[in-house]
């Protein structure tokens, strides 16, 4: 009588190996996805707490705070009006422009510069209370 091994064909290995890859191949840029996302989105709700903040300066002193970088206009606004971060998800500094009027922050995108030509790469902008995202901010915002 054959004795019969015990243990996996190289048939069967290869049929594993090759369908890991394809789940591999499918869960790899899904991922990479998903991680910019919270990217963006964490810069996103940061937007709409520091426009907060903002608002609730201009209810205090009827009046936004002048143009002068974010790290400014946070430093005016003192931690009574906002705690949280000044860098966007990519760790780069937000943008201010503001007058007496209304403010404009914005957070350059994954690129770090103005425009994009990718999802990520897109400038957010937090307008006097509206969220948009687009593909330009204003030239000198993103240090362009």
């Amino acid at each position: 009588m054959l004795r019969r091994e015990k243990g996996f064909t190289l048939i069967e290995l290869l049929i594993v190996v090759a369908i890991i890859g394809i789940i591999a191949a499918i869960a790899v840029p899904n991922l990479l996805t998903a991680v910019q996302r919270s990217k963006q989105k964490r810069s996103m709700a940061d937007l709409r707490a520091i426009g907060t903040a903002l608002g609730s300066y201009q209810v205090d002193y009827d009046i936004f705070p002048n143009s002068g970088g974010v790290n400014f206009t946070i430093g005016l606004l003192g931690t009574f009006y906002y705690e949280g971060s000044t860098l966007d998800g990519w760790s780069k500094h937000y943008y201010y422009i503001g007058n007496s009027n209304g403010y404009t922050l914005i957070s350059c995108g994954k690129n770090g510069a103005t425009g994009g030509s990718a999802d990520f790469d897109d400038d957010i902008l937090f307008i006097n209370g509206a969220l948009q995202q687009v593909g330009t901010a204003t030239a000198s915002a993103c240090g362009t």
